[in-house]
Order: structure tokens, then C-alpha cells, then sequence
């Protein structure tokens, strides 16, 4: 699903883009995403609890748990290709 989702951002872009053909693109890109959702997930969870937002820390942890999540993700996709391959 992450990937029709950089597919669909990275075509603003880059005309005829496609995932598999730019993997490192696609990892930066999903990192990115994840990066904003985990960032907005815990401002709003910090909003709700009524504590103070600790916005640079949000960022920077946002920005490697996303990139760390995102070569997990790639990683897994190798070996189970890896794994079909060998089939």
C-alpha cells in the first residue's frame, strides 16, 4: 500500500514512474511518509493528553524510526523475492 502511495506522490514529479524501477526513490519516499504519520500521531496524541508537544525531538525520532521502518520493509520485499526466485 506504500507503494501505490509513493507511486501516486512520485508521478507529480517524475512523468512514467514506477517503483520498481527506482528503489532507492521508493525508499526515501516511503521513509518520508511514515516519518509524517508517526510525527502527526504523536503530536496529536501529546495534544490530547495535554502535555507539551516536544516538536524537534518529535521530528528527530519521526525521521528514524520512518527511515528505519522503511529499510525493514525493503529488506523484507528482498528476501521474499529472493525466496520466490528460488522456486
Amino acid at each position: 500500500m506504500l507503494t501505490i502511495l509513493v507511486e501516486i506522490m512520485m508521478s507529480v514529479f517524475i512523468a512514467n514512474f514506477k517503483a520498481s524501477e527506482h528503489p532507492y526513490i521508493n525508499i526515501i519516499a516511503r521513509g518520508f511518509i511514515i516519518m509524517v504519520v508517526g510525527f502527526c500521531i504523536g503530536v496529536f496524541s501529546c495534544v490530547l493528553e495535554g502535555n507539551e508537544i516536544p516538536y524537534i525531538w518529535g521530528l528527530k525520532m519521526s525521521f528514524i524510526v520512518g527511515f528505519i521502518v522503511s529499510f525493514l520493509i525493503y529488506f523484507i520485499e528482498i528476501f521474499f523475492n529472493y525466496i520466490d526466485g528460488k522456486k
